[in-house]
């Protein structure tokens, strides 16, 4: 297949990502966030920058097409402290929020199907209420100093505040994907997503899309392109009167290019860019939109690589471990964010 077929390819798919923005853009633009925080220490740790990277289990999430480079079976296991708040000498303290992600890649019809499962919650989170100590049959009653019916600081309760009981809130996703080679330079992928969140006693269920292809312009360079939530993800909650949310659709491209260096080194650079989407806004209210990163991995074992995720630093190591017919990449991210604190990522992503 030549490139001028593959052009045609990501064409499509971006006139699909316009109709899908366009429709998608109802209520809660920012709705469903967890899916947007990526999967895989590798990738986390390469700024995100990983559209055109994708080529083992992980792809599921990043870009399907990018399943046809699992070999035979795949499999990719991820745990993430989010979020940690204390300090440099308490580095591996556990986070607020616990995010995990875990995959299997099989051969299926001339293709290649995965099957992935993305979690994140908060657990023991305390709920607050009250005795009722003055008898007056109203809790969070407070000594109203100024009389503005507002509980500033300093005004204390009259009514005792204890947890009643704690609970979990969590966002979790199934993920059905599957991707084919078309041609010798072309691969292509889809994946449909279930999503639930709930927290206490209130459920959302949502339904959604990515459609995804790999073109391998040259021997070292492959160009990328996915449509996230390509006609909406959307999630409807249980709660009577509550509005459906919707994640809008977002085309992202990307470029990856590879410098051999035989046995002893090689270098890989790559670079997304979101096309809809603000992935974070800046001081000045700008919108950044930009991942990068490199990876240098020497003697085909060990990596190192660092990365900008939407101007936020990231960096992390990797291992390469072979294990009789299977070979497990054992990976490491560490990512800054300036508000909600610094964050690792553990994954093991294996084939065989």
């Amino acid at each position: 297949m030549r490139v001028a077929r593959a052009t045609r390819w990501m064409l499509a798919l971006a006139l699909i990502a316009f109709a899908g923005s366009v429709h998608a853009a109802d209520e809660g633009s920012f709705a469903l966030e967890f899916l947007g925080l990526g999967v895989g220490a590798r990738a986390a740790a390469m700024g995100s920058a990983y559209v055109a990277v994708a080529e083992d289990a992980s792809a599921a999430y990043w870009n399907p097409a990018g399943l046809t480079g699992v070999e035979q079976y795949g499999f990719t296991s991820q745990h993430a402290d989010m979020f940690q708040q204390g300090t440099q000498e308490s580095a591996l303290m556990r986070g607020l929020a616990q995010y995990n992600f875990v995959n299997v890649v099989v051969p299926f019809n001339q293709g290649k199907l995965g099957i992935s499962w993305i979690r994140l919650g908060i657990d023991d989170v305390p709920r607050v209420t009250f005795d009722d100590v003055n008898g007056d049959g109203i809790l969070g009653t407070f000594r109203d100093l100024n009389q503005n019916g507002v509980k500033d600081i300093g005004e204390r309760y009259v009514d005792n505040p204890q947890i009643a009981e704690t609970f979990t809130t969590s966002d979790n996703a199934l993920l059905l994907s599957y991707a084919r080679v078309l041609g010798s330079r072309v691969s292509v992928g889809g994946t449909a997503k279930i999503v639930r969140q709930s927290i206490i006693a209130n459920r959302g269920n949502g339904f959604g899309a990515d459609l995804g292809a790999i073109v391998r312009l040259h021997d070292n360079v492959r160009g990328g392109l996915v449509v996230q939530d390509a006609v909406g993800t959307r999630v409807k909650w249980d709660t009577p009167g509550r509005p459906t949310f919707s994640r809008e659709a977002n085309p992202r491209a990307g470029i990856a290019v590879r410098l051999p260096g035989g046995r002893l080194a090689a270098l890989a650079l790559a670079a997304d860019v979101d096309l809809n989407r603000t992935t974070r806004l800046s001081e000045e209210g700008s919108e950044s939109r930009l991942h990068a990163g490199a990876e240098l991995t020497l003697l085909r074992t060990v990596s190192f690589r660092a990365g900008l995720d939407a101007g936020e630093f990231t960096a992390g190591a990797g291992f390469r471990i072979p294990v009789r017919d299977v070979t497990v990449h054992a990976d490491y991210a560490f990512m800054t964010h300036p508000d909600l604190g610094d964050a690792q990522r553990l994954s093991l992503t294996g084939s065989f």
